[in-house]
């Protein structure tokens, strides 16, 4: 069970500094492990919303979607997250 200080105190700074990514991951990556995977995929499309090429959030949204039962949904951000990983191994490589 989520600590519920722990995570309004979270929430709180997240909103604070909504430009801190990895703050915004933490926060994903918790509500996950509490099981409030609505929540955490919430949080994830509006990260996504502002840097759609974010291959941690994307991964994260299709933890939540799957934790949703929503597999279509969990499916179509683990295909975008692969595309991107691929496209960035081949950018490497040139």
């Amino acid at each position: 069970m989520l600590d519920p200080e722990l995570l309004s105190g979270l929430e709180e700074a997240v909103e604070a500094a909504p430009e801190n990514r990895k703050l915004h991951l933490h926060l994903i990556a918790l509500l996950l492990s509490g099981g409030l995977s609505d929540r955490a995929l919430g949080h994830a499309q509006w990260l996504l919303l502002h840097e759609p090429d974010n291959k941690d959030a994307l991964l994260l949204a299709a933890q939540a979607a799957e934790a949703l039962e929503d597999d279509e949904r969990a499916d179509r951000y683990r295909r975008v997250a692969e595309a991107l990983t691929q496209m960035s191994e081949s950018s490497d490589a040139a």
